[in-house]
């Protein structure tokens, strides 16, 4: 007679409770998922590339109180880390060095994605230069609207962030990013009239960084342009400081792909945040 008993199984090795909410600050619901809780975990993680993704079309988006914004958003975005820390303070299975392996990968993936991801929605950059004087000084940090024109065209009046790379001008150094103001638009022609910018043979109205100053060309060279037609896919872009401005003036035109997005809003300092306009 055959009188053996099956062994109880081996008791599943854990780590301790606080592992799981460390691997959930690593990466969002990661203790979850680990603990069983897959479903819960995957949506935490949803909620946080929703919260990320939502934050970057919020902040720049003219109108939204900018450091307010920013300040609330930075309090909603603590809150939901501490109540996912909360709810991953669970047992997890021990990892093992690949599964610990795994985890960084991971990790370091989602932190080269998500500034790439999220760059193209928005993009902070710091002034160097005066050429855009009083609107965005020297020191200005400004947030650029990628996403401004994903769905229509750069609009008169538009402060934008372009890159030099495309301009084939001898004048310009390649490699670089320059802020301006759009004062003519792809067909139109403009003219530069005692100072004064005209489109089509009429005088421009609006806004008033277009019609207050002087854009009587500074320095003359061969490349100076005081009258053009633009083409179908550039614009013509000047400086608020115009008697001091490197721009389209002197460079040319930019093309339309050579504009990553536009400026709306300075962040810092905080005595001069608020809306570009």
């Amino acid at each position: 007679m055959d009188t053996t008993t099956d062994a109880p199984p081996e008791p599943t090795k854990v780590h301790r409770r606080w592992v799981g909410s460390f691997l959930s600050f690593l990466l969002p619901g990661a203790g979850l998922v680990l603990s069983g809780k897959k479903r819960t975990g995957f949506i935490w993680f949803s909620c946080f590339i929703s919260f990320w993704v939502i934050k970057s079309f919020l902040v720049p988006t003219p109108s939204v109180p900018d450091i307010y914004a920013l300040g609330v958003l930075t309090v909603v975005g603590i809150l939901l880390t501490c109540s996912l820390l909360v709810h991953s303070f669970r047992a997890v299975p021990r990892l093992g060095v690949k599964g610990w392996l795994s985890v960084v990968v991971l990790v370091v993936v989602l932190s080269v994605l998500k500034p790439v991801v999220l760059g193209r929605i928005v993009r902070a950059f710091s002034i160097p230069t005066g050429g855009m004087e009083p609107t965005i000084s020297p020191g200005d940090h400004i947030f650029v609207q990628n996403s401004a024109y994903w769905f229509k065209k750069p609009e008169r009046g538009d402060v934008v962030i372009f890159r030099t790379d495309g301009i084939n001008s001898p004048l310009l150094p390649k490699g670089q990013v320059y802020v301006k103001r759009v004062a003519g638009l792809p067909g139109e022609h403009i003219d530069i009239v005692n100072g004064r910018l005209f489109v089509d043979d009429h005088p421009i109205e609006e806004p008033m960084a277009l019609t207050n100053a002087n854009f009587a060309v500074q320095f003359r060279q061969a490349s100076t342009v005081t009258s053009i037609t633009i083409p179908a896919t550039s614009y013509f872009v000047v400086g608020d400081k115009a008697t001091n401005s490197f721009d389209s003036r002197y460079f040319g035109l930019v093309p339309r792909q050579s504009i990553i997005g536009r400026a709306t809003k300075i962040y810092w300092p905080p005595n001069r945040h608020g809306d570009i306009r």
